[in-house]
């Protein structure tokens, strides 16, 4: 995940404060009314599960789960980070891009050991962040030629109001068609905005994931690797991109994904 002001976005999903809080999403209708299937079966039929996250621990986030299921049940799985998530912090001393880029690099390796991803399966393409939609043609080139006929691509939500995560989905879209890979969407910026009072699910095809308690401890593991981005709010640093709050909307037994 990387932080990000929407204000000057027209027509986009405000993102600042604190946003939705998941005592609100553990009363949501909707969200609980969605189809729940196990995860290992939303994995049924597939060659190769390829995770596109626009920025480390945006895919311990959103499908961390998912990927330890797939590794447990012997699915190849393939990580590919478009962003080192190096802008992170830009106004903090202590944080310059290449530093960060170093570090964010090192702490996605260890989370994804927890889910049972190697690091000669990690890919790391140094697209930008915060420069991903300038750089789309870049990131569908870089694509193709790590997509096969058979995977199933799940990468960050088209509609997640983070413009490199808007991007990324787009970008997937259109290098997965050149193989006819299948595709499938989380959201992530989407628990901080949208409404869990909605009448009915502003997810179209969503689903439930469930998640074995083995799954949800490795990802809990995972997570705690982003040290970056989970640091105490020290005089003179930066607020943590990750503070509790934010973490508690990960802290479930399923994730969801859409098509």
């Amino acid at each position: 995940m990387a932080a990000v002001s929407m204000d000057a976005v027209q027509d986009r999903p405000r993102i600042s404060g604190e946003g939705i809080p998941e005592s609100a999403w553990r009363r949501s209708r909707w969200l609980a009314a969605l189809p729940s299937i196990p995860a290992q079966d939303w994995l049924d039929g597939i060659a190769r599960l390829v995770v596109v996250s626009p920025h480390p621990d945006d895919e311990a986030l959103g499908c961390g789960g998912l990927i330890a299921t797939a590794r447990a049940i012997g699915l190849p799985v393939r990580v590919v980070s478009v962003t080192d998530g190096e802008a992170c912090y830009p106004d903090a001393p202590a944080w310059p891009p290449a530093h960060l880029r170093a570090v964010r690099r090192q702490e996605l390796e260890r989370a994804l050991a927890f889910l049972g991803v190697d690091a000669d399966a990690i890919d790391t393409l140094d697209i930008g962040d915060g420069r991903v939609a300038e750089r789309e043609d870049a990131l569908v080139a870089a694509l193709a030629p790590l997509l096969q006929t058979g995977d199933r691509v799940l990468t960050t939500w088209r509609g997640d109001a983070h413009p490199d995560h808007e991007a990324t989905a787009r970008a997937v879209e259109r290098a997965a068609a050149q193989c006819g890979a299948q595709v499938a969407q989380f959201p992530v910026w989407a628990w901080h905005w949208l409404s869990p009072d909605a009448p009915a699910s502003p997810l179209p095809g969503a689903q439930r994931l469930v998640l074995t308690q083995a799954a949800c401890r490795a990802k809990a593991s995972a997570l705690a690797c982003f040290a970056s981005q989970l640091q105490d709010d020290a005089p003179g640093m930066p607020a943590p991109i990750l503070p509790p709050h934010v973490l508690e909307r990960f802290d479930r037994d399923f994730e969801v994904v859409l098509p």
